[in-house]
């Protein structure tokens, strides 16, 4: 079992582009289970998006999975959903980011 942790801050990321913010904050919270070369996890959490007309709140949930490709070089995967909660009585701000990304280890 695999439980960990994210907090993070963006000013001209995908996910602040996607919410239609000046600036995101994330809580990310993991939660997974290791199937020997790869693990899987589902990830829960909040986003905030600060724009000119004030705060705006919205849930954050997605899938994700790392696999090693051998003893030195990983490969994790995630497909977020996030709503940005909504502005001035209009539909919420909403959108899907996929992230890929590589780890070399020594």
């Amino acid at each position: 079992m695999i439980l960990a942790g994210t907090v993070s801050m963006e000013q001209s990321g995908l996910l602040t582009q996607a919410v239609q913010a000046e600036e995101t904050r994330q809580l990310r919270l993991h939660a997974g289970y290791d199937f020997g070369p790869a693990t899987g996890f589902v990830t829960l959490g909040r986003v905030q998006a600060e724009t000119s007309s004030g705060s705006r709140h919205g849930p954050l949930f997605g899938l994700g999975m790392r696999v090693s490709l051998n003893r030195a070089l990983q490969v994790t995967g995630e497909l977020l959903h996030h709503e940005a909660g909504p502005r001035d009585g209009t539909a919420s701000p909403r959108g899907e980011t996929l992230s890929v990304s590589a780890a070399f280890r020594f």
